[in-house]
C-alpha cells in the first residue's frame, strides 16, 4: 500500500507544479477608434495569476499579493512603452475553503489586476495597421 501512496503523492506534486504559478494575460486593443478620458486611445491589459499558498497565507508558487501583481503588470506595460496607467480592477481570492482540509495545507489563490494605459505611438500605429488589413481582408470576402 505504501508504494501506492508514494505514486499518488508524486502525481499530485507534478500536477500542482504544472497547474500553478501561471499568469494569464489579455490586452484589449480594438476600440473602434474610440478614445479614453484624455482624448487619446487607450488599451486595457489584464493579468490573472493562479498561484498557491502554503498553510493558507504563506506564498509558495507564484505571486499572490496585489503589489507584486501591479508591479508585474506595469513592467509589461513599460516594455511596450505604454504610459499614463490607471488601475481599473484589482482582486485577490484565497480559496482556503475549496477542499478542506487539503486546501488548508495548499491553498489556491487567484489574483487579478486590470489597468488602462495609453500605448506608445509606434505600438498604436502598428496595431491600427494590422486592424485595417484585417478589415480590408474581411471586406474582400
Amino acid at each position: 500500500m505504501k508504494p501506492m501512496r508514494k505514486s499518488i503523492g508524486l502525481i499530485l506534486l507534478v500536477a500542482l507544479a504544472l497547474t500553478s504559478g501561471c499568469t494569464l494575460t489579455s490586452t484589449a486593443r480594438q476600440w473602434n477608434s474610440r478614445v479614453g478620458p484624455s482624448g487619446k486611445p487607450v488599451y486595457i491589459k489584464s493579468h490573472t495569476d493562479i498561484a498557491v499558498n502554503a498553510l493558507i497565507f504563506v506564498p509558495l508558487l507564484g505571486p499572490t499579493s496585489l503589489p507584486k501583481q501591479i508591479d508585474l503588470l506595469t513592467k509589461e506595460i513599460a516594455t511596450e512603452k505604454g504610459d499614463i496607467v490607471r488601475m481599473i480592477e484589482t482582486s485577490t481570492e484565497n480559496y482556503w475553503y475549496g477542499y478542506p482540509p487539503f486546501s488548508w495545507v495548499l491553498t489556491p489563490v487567484i489574483t487579478t489586476v486590470t489597468a488602462e494605459y495609453e500605448p506608445s505611438p509606434d505600438v498604436l500605429a502598428k496595431d491600427r495597421d494590422e486592424q485595417e488589413k484585417k478589415k480590408a481582408a474581411k471586406e474582400k470576402k
